[in-house]
């Protein structure tokens, strides 16, 4: 009797150190960028950006404003071609973010301000043409009725280490 408890109890302690629970495991925060906090996504390169709105509403961009500040990037938006040349002499930005039917107007002023930075046009509702177009001049779009605010905050993280990639290998 004595011997069948304790093979009985062999057992069970045999299967229990066995048993793992697979919904803890940590493969869900895996993603590059999400942040251990529920919804909530972290740079992986938090830099200086300038949104260039002349046609953007408020609410849109305030909206914007906010989720790139709370995934740790330092949003400013300009809304006129003067206050977009006073933006690049004084400060310098990784990414500007605009429409892509501002984007030339956007590489005018960054040649004339002499400043580094990407150009991250916004694509919205585009005919076909414009989309493959657009695609084919910028490596990276952001097409909000496409992405979720994670994609888009992804996409620019993707650009902004293309950026950095070019200046590491030169060293």
């Amino acid at each position: 009797m004595l011997r069948r408890f304790g093979m009985t109890l062999a057992i069970v302690a045999v299967v229990a150190s066995a048993y793992t629970d697979v919904h803890a495991c940590g493969d869900k925060f895996l993603r590059v960028g999400r942040s251990a906090r529920f919804r909530r996504y972290a740079s992986v390169h938090p830099s200086a950006i300038l949104l260039y709105a002349p046609q953007w509403t408020g609410h849109g961009v305030n909206d914007f404003e906010e989720i790139l500040r709370r995934a740790g990037h330092r949003p400013l938006t300009v809304t006129t071609a003067s206050a977009l040349a006073d933006a690049l002499k004084t400060s310098a930005y990784q990414v500007i973010i605009t429409s892509y039917g501002d984007a030339p107007r956007v590489k005018s002023a960054l040649r004339d301000a002499n400043a580094p930075s990407a150009v991250l046009p916004v694509i919205y509702k585009a005919p076909r043409a414009e989309e493959q177009e657009a695609a084919a001049a910028y490596t990276c779009l952001l097409r909000p009725e496409k992405m979720t605010q994670f994609d888009a905050l992804e996409m620019i993280d993707r650009l902004l280490d293309s950026q950095k990639k070019p200046q590491t290998a030169a060293r």
